[in-house]
């Protein structure tokens, strides 16, 4: 149950809002974890189990909502530059997906 292609609009638009700076950190974190919470209920059992974004082709990193708050919280941080980065061009590409493991 790792790709979750039927979140994909939702974490895109999120995204799409935070980049043009509409919303905030905090409300795209919120949106994100509603996300999760959706995935989570949708499992019979409790699990550690997490979402993560790859946001383009070849992207190995996992990014979990907990990375994207920490890298994003200091704007001026080199991670949170690159992550940005990698989040607009996974945008552009169409290539945002939702994972859940």
């Amino acid at each position: 149950m790792s790709h979750q292609p039927q979140y994909t609009t939702i974490v895109r638009e999120a995204f799409n809002l935070y980049l043009d700076n509409k919303i905030d950190l905090d409300e795209l974190i919120e949106r994100l974890r509603y996300v999760e919470l959706q995935v989570q209920s949708e499992e019979e059992e409790e699990s550690d189990r997490k979402v993560w974004f790859r946001f383009f082709e070849g992207d190995t990193l996992k990014t979990t909502i907990d990375e994207i708050e920490k890298d994003l919280r200091d704007p001026a941080h080199p991670g949170g530059v690159i992550l940005k980065r990698g989040i607009a061009y996974g945008l552009d590409a169409n290539e945002l997906e939702v994972h859940y493991s």
